[in-house]
C-alpha cells in the first residue's frame, strides 16, 4: 500500500489538499481523523533454534472523537471494523499507528458504505412490515460483521413482533454485552427494543435495555418514563417511582408522567382494583411521594381538586415521543390503561 511509510502528524493542521484521497474523507468536516490506519506486531513462532520471529499487521478504522480522543476498531477479513472499540491516546496514535490512505479510500470506505446501505434497506422493510424482507437483511449485515448492533436489535425487534420469544430472548443475551460505540444515531434501538419487550410482556428485560439505553442518554426523559412504565408492569413500585420522578425532574409537563403518579395513587387507594389488575399492594411512601409530587405541580391543581379523575385516565392519556432523533412510541398497553399505543 502506497502509504504504508507514512506518518500522520497531529500535531500540525493538515492542509487542505491532503484532507481527502479521490473524494473520501480521512478526515472528518470537523477536521478529525476518520482513517484507516495499521500497526505491526512481533509474533513468535516455534521452539528452540527452530524458532522465528513474524511480522504480524493489524488493521484499524480510527476515529476522533475529541480534541485529543481516539477510538480505534480493528477491520475484520470483511474490510470493516467489528468488535469493541478501545481508546488510543494521541501519543501511541502518533507512534505506533500508520495511516493508510489508499486502503482506507479503495477498500474500508466503500465497504462500510455498503454495510450502511444494507443496514438502511433492512430498517425500510422493517418499519413497513415486510418482515422476512428485513431478516434477510439484517442476515447479510452479520455476514459482513458478526455482532452489528443495528443488525441484531433488528432481528430482535422482529423476533418479538412476531413472538418468537425464545429467539429475543437468545439475542438479549448476545446484546446486553455487547459495548460497540454508539456514535449518536444508534442509542435509540434499545428504547425502541425495550418497547418490544414491553408489549410482549417481557418487563425485566425490558427495563434492562432501557437502563442501557440510559447508559449512553441521562438526559431523555422518555427513556425514564418507559423504564418506570417497565417496572410498573412488573409491580416494582419502588422502581417505578424512581425513575418516574428522573422523567419529572428533565420534563415537569410531561403529561404521561402525571397520568402514572396519578395512577400509583389511585391503586394505593383501591384494594379491588389492585386485586382485579393483579398488581402488588402499593407501598404507603411511595403513594405519599406520588401524592406529593401532584400536589407541588407549579401552575397545576392538588390531585383532589383535578377536574381529571385518575379513573379517566384510560380513555385520555395518549402520547408519543422522541428519542434518540427519532419518533418513538412511550408508551404501550397496561393492564387497566392505554398509554399511546399505536
Amino acid at each position: 500500500m502506497s502509504n504504508a511509510g507514512r506518518k500522520l502528524d497531529l500535531g500540525d493542521e493538515p492542509e487542505e489538499h491532503t484532507s481527502s484521497v479521490s473524494g473520501h474523507d480521512y478526515l472528518s468536516g470537523a477536521g478529525h481523523v476518520r482513517c484507516a490506519f495499521s500497526t505491526t506486531k512481533n509474533v513468535k513462532m516455534g521452539m528452540g533454534v527452530n524458532s522465528r520471529t513474524h511480522e504480524s499487521i493489524i488493521y484499524w478504522f480510527v476515529e476522533q472523537v475529541g480534541e485529543e480522543t481516539y477510538l480505534g476498531r480493528k477491520l475484520n477479513t470483511r474490510n470493516v471494523p467489528e468488535g469493541d472499540s478501545e481508546p488510543i491516546p494521541k501519543h501511541r496514535l502518533i507512534n505506533e499507528f500508520t495511516p493508510q490512505l489508499a486502503y482506507y479510500e479503495e477498500v474500508v470506505a466503500p465497504a462500510m458504505e455498503e454495510l450502511e446501505e444494507i443496514l438502511e434497506q433492512g430498517d425500510e422493510f422493517r418499519e413497513d412490515g415486510r418482515l422476512y424482507s428485513a431478516e434477510m437483511e439484517y442476515g447479510r449485515a452479520l455476514s459482513v460483521e458478526e455482532r452489528n448492533v443495528r443488525a441484531l436489535f433488528g432481528l430482535g425487534l422482529i423476533f418479538s413482533e412476531r413472538k418468537e420469544l425464545q429467539r429475543t430472548r437468545e439475542l438479549l443475551v448476545e446484546l446486553v454485552d455487547v459495548k460497540a460505540a454508539f456514535d449518536g444515531k444508534n442509542q435509540h434501538l434499545f428504547n425502541e427494543f425495550g418497547i418490544a419487550l414491553r408489549k410482549a410482556e417481557l418487563f425485566t428485560e425490558a427495563a434492562v435495555y432501557y437502563r442501557r439505553g440510559l447508559d449512553f442518554v441521562t438526559d431523555d426523559e422518555n427513556l425514564y418514563y418507559n423504564l418506570a412504565r417497565a417496572h410498573y408492569e412488573s409491580g416494582d413500585w419502588s422502581g417505578c417511582l424512581e425513575a418516574l420522578i428522573m422523567s419529572h425532574r428533565l420534563n415537569p409537563g410531561m403529561p404521561l408522567a402525571r397520568n402514572l403518579f396519578k395512577l400509583i395513587v389511585g391503586l394505593s387507594e383501591d384494594e379491588r382494583l389492585l386485586i382485579q389488575y393483579d398488581k402488588p399492594p402499593v407501598p404507603p411512601e411511595v403513594a405519599s411521594r406520588a401524592r406529593q409530587l401532584l400536589a407541588v405541580e407549579k401552575g397545576r391543581l392538588p390531585l383532589d381538586e383535578s377536574p381529571l379523575g385518575w379513573k379517566e385516565i384510560s380513555d385520555t392519556a395518549q402520547g408519543r415521543a422522541r428519542s434518540g432523533g427519532r419518533s418513538l412510541d412511550v408508551g404501550s398497553r397496561v393492564n387497566m390503561d392505554r398509554f399511546g399505543d399505536d
